[in-house]
């Protein structure tokens, strides 16, 4: 910049409409400037809508699923009523057209999809028809009626594996041939078990399902965890004898004895929430089959019962804690909550 002599001082000349502002001078000037602006934009869309930056900073680190069991009555079924069904029974329609609208991340099915005998036949009259356009990714832990309900001597999974590879091919059943596997959502590690014991080559110590789980568990860094099986521990319903809450018992120490934070199983068809071992257990079998009464004496833990509304569990996974709510097929909450994990 020159320099010129003013009434016999030398000084820096002003800058003028006419004066020539050197690059170095006014390219900072410009960019502050329009920074300044730019943060003005931002703030002003921020106050205009708050929800949108908000909601996309928790859902991408959030997992919404829905879980349910007990679900698609046998077309023979008297109560079937093509389809329809009646007050208390064959409701599966009602359950699925319902999970559809949640749009969820995943669908979780606690076993006995398809009753009396997991055939393939019963399955495109009865479960297909209302729940093939869920969009969700479903995830399948089997129940006893998946695998014949007893009258398959060795156990056969034929229909229910014909039923998801040809109308649900993003449906997962099994991994590496095993029908217990683990699934990440996020930060959370999921564990997907067959409680159908005699069919997997038992469930106790020593079992290879209980050394896989044992080795998982081992190798977890997982903050968070769930486990996902059909025969409930705890339950008021007709299935609390030892023939069936006995069998996941060797699953339940494993688990506990790593923190793991929820257990969701069906078998029994009620909805309860159940304060265990350091974990909450859902039973979810209200998905459409039929609702029974539950009874006392009540399962040791229990803390809540509804035994009267078809509905599934929705869970909202977040690093650190959980959100459910238990619906209804039209949409009602009837139990909810929070916690964090273990």
């Amino acid at each position: 910049m020159k320099i010129e002599k003013v009434d016999g001082v030398y000084k820096k000349p002003g800058l003028h409409a006419k004066s020539k502002v050197p690059l170095l001078v006014w390219a900072p000037m410009l960019l502050i400037a329009s920074a300044a602006l730019v943060l003005i934009q931002l703030r002003t869309l921020l106050i205009i809508d708050q929800n949108v930056p908000q909601f996309s900073r928790v859902r991408k680190h959030s997992y919404k699923l829905a879980a349910v069991g007990d679900i698609a009555c046998a077309p023979s079924d008297i109560n079937f009523n093509e389809g329809e069904g009646v007050v208390n029974a064959c409701k599966q329609q009602d359950v699925g057209l319902a999970v559809e609208k949640e749009n969820t991340d995943a669908v979780l099915l606690l076993g006995d999809i398809q009753y009396l005998t997991g055939q393939f036949e019963d399955y495109e009259r009865s479960f297909i028809p209302y729940w093939r356009d869920i969009k969700s990714p479903m995830y399948v832990a089997m129940g006893n009626h998946d695998y014949g309900n007893g009258t398959v001597k060795e156990g056969s999974l034929t229909g229910t594996k014909k039923a998801f590879d040809m109308y649900f091919p993003a449906a997962v059943y099994e991994k590496e041939g095993k029908t217990y596997y683990k699934q990440n959502f996020g930060v959370w590690e999921v564990y997907f078990l067959d409680s159908n014991c005699e069919y997997i080559g038992g469930c106790d110590k020593g079992s290879k399902q209980y050394e896989w789980l044992e080795t998982q568990l081992a190798d977890s860094g997982a903050k968070c965890s769930a486990a996902v099986w059909h025969h409930p521990i705890y339950t008021s319903g007709v299935h609390r004898g030892p023939d069936d809450t006995e069998r996941a018992k060797p699953f339940e120490e494993l688990l506990a004895n790593a923190g793991v934070d929820i257990v969701l199983n069906g078998h029994d068809h009620h909805y309860e929430r159940v304060e265990a071992d350091g974990y909450k257990q859902f039973v979810v079998g209200s998905g459409g089959m039929s609702l029974r009464k539950t009874t006392a004496p009540f399962a040791e833990g229990s803390q809540k019962i509804v035994d009267d509304s078809f509905g599934y569990l929705y869970l909202q996974l977040f690093p650190g804690r959980y959100v459910w709510e238990f619906k209804d097929t039209v949409g009602h909450v009837l139990d909810t909550g929070s916690e964090s994990c273990n």
